[in-house]
């Protein structure tokens, strides 16, 4: 791989002169007071991620059941839905190449603006070509959230507001906001119903209300957006123009951790909840009041293991603490599918839940961290791209390892055998990139041949 086998230097370690020199406020601590992380704009940034993420709770609970009363058919829900991932990956390339030109700032009102008002069409049109729009723009979908150009600048200006060694701890509180703000947000999906029994409001009505909640939590997260500060901008003169990222001395860098990301998620979409669900009722006759429980303790420990992440990876260093913690991880998933009775079978899956979370905030820090902050924008945007393109072909390859009537473990193995080939990747292709903050530890760095960084 051009990427590994060399120790690199610090990616804040710019050009001397010209257009790629850094301004006296380019690193990271010239921002945040060395070592911390809370300040104004990482509480905006973490707080609009809570109301987006509750709201999006919302939609992940009602929207498929509300396109149907609404009268559409299966095909066309579908087709609602995966306008949801294409419009996020459609509008993550653009950002990519000119969200620093833009600005974060602006991007990211106007964005979370969109969101909100694509909204609204779910209370005011019943019309496909509408509901087709709002979905595409607006991300109706479950899945909306993890591939939509918001993500990436949430990364990119965290990483920019946070000091080198709090950064993990940023991203990490990050997470854990985000999944305790969604589960929220999926317990409002009851309130259709609560507000039908209680004060009798038609159920179309009802639906119409609880998506008024959704606009409204977007809208505050977008007016949350403009108190952030000048801070999150990168500072080098090189940035403000359109950034090409095949032209990008860390090209390789950047393209190959996309590349292993979207392996990476392949496998993570043929192990979601619907399928540990469906597994637990089918093979051990669990009830839906027994498998929930389940699902939920899975979900608290994944907090856990995002509140662990970056203590751990202070001690053995980011990619150490996302390959060995997954490589865990995987083997509960193994041991989840063999397993010949219930109880075993949740204890694995529970005890993968502690580890299961650990490579979020430590892959989101890595990647800000080994790429100079003009690079940012474009290692979100594509690793984010790469994340969704792979998550693309998992229902399917679930579908073809589940034909016919006979339940089988293959997906579990094949799900896990895909995440081990790439853990070895990464270990083995990044090994010797380090973060700025790590380098001091393994040694001095030095210039390869070639591209630089």
């Amino acid at each position: 791989m051009p990427y590994a086998g060399t120790r690199w230097p610090s990616p804040l370690a710019r050009g001397q002169s010209g257009e790629g020199e850094l301004t006296s406020a380019t690193t990271d601590q010239s921002q945040v007071v060395e070592g911390g992380w809370f300040n104004r704009d990482s509480f905006v940034l973490i707080a609009g991620r809570g109301l987006r993420a509750a709201a999006m709770g919302i939609l992940s609970v009602l929207i498929a059941i509300y396109l149907g009363l609404l009268g559409l058919s299966t095909t066309e829900i579908g087709l609602v839905l995966t306008l949801s991932l294409v419009g996020g990956v459609a509008l993550s390339l653009p950002a990519t190449v000119v969200g620093d030109l833009v600005g974060r700032k602006r991007l990211m009102f106007v964005l979370s603006l969109i969101t909100a008002v694509a909204g609204v069409a779910l209370i005011i049109t019943d019309h496909l070509a509408w509901l087709a729009a709002g979905s595409f723009l607006g991300g109706y979908a479950a899945t909306g959230m993890n591939v939509g150009p918001l993500l990436q600048l949430e990364q990119t200006a965290l990483a920019e507001v946070a000091s080198g060694k709090s950064r993990t701890a940023a991203f990490s509180y990050l997470g854990i906001v985000s999944s305790a703000a969604r589960a929220l947000g999926a317990l409002a999906g009851g309130l259709p119903l609560l507000l039908s029994r209680l004060i009798g409001v038609d159920e179309l009505e009802a639906y119409r209300i609880t998506f008024g909640v959704y606009v409204a939590l977007n809208l505050v997260a977008t007016g949350l957006y403009l108190l952030i500060t000048p801070k999150i901008e990168v500072k080098i003169r090189a940035a403000k123009k359109i950034f090409n990222p095949l032209a990008s001395p860390s090209r390789g860098r950047i393209f190959g951790f996309s590349f292993l990301l979207g392996v990476d998620s392949l496998a993570g979409g043929m192990i979601i909840d619907p399928l540990i669900a469906f597994w637990l009722s089918h093979r051990f006759g669990m009830s839906e009041g027994a498998i929930a429980p389940v699902i939920a303790g899975s979900h608290t420990l994944n907090m856990l293991s995002l509140w662990a992440a970056p203590r751990i990876a202070a001690r053995f260093g980011l990619l150490n603490t996302m390959v060995w913690t997954q490589v865990v991880a995987n083997g509960m998933v193994l041991a989840f599918g063999f397993a010949p009775t219930a109880p075993l079978a949740i204890a694995a899956w529970l005890f993968r839940g502690l580890f299961n979370e650990m490579d979020v905030p430590t892959r989101q820090s890595y990647a800000m961290a080994v790429v100079a902050p003009d690079e940012r924008m474009a290692m979100a945007g594509i690793t984010n791209v790469g994340r969704a393109v792979g998550r693309t072909a998992s229902p399917a390859l679930t579908g073809l390892l589940w034909t016919g009537a006979t339940l089988s473990v293959a997906p579990f193995v094949a799900a896990s055998a895909i995440k081990f080939i790439y853990n070895g990747a990464l270990l083995f292709g990044f090994r010797d990139i380090s973060p700025p903050e790590e380098q001091a530890r393994r040694g001095p760095a030095t210039t390869p041949p070639g591209d630089t960084r």
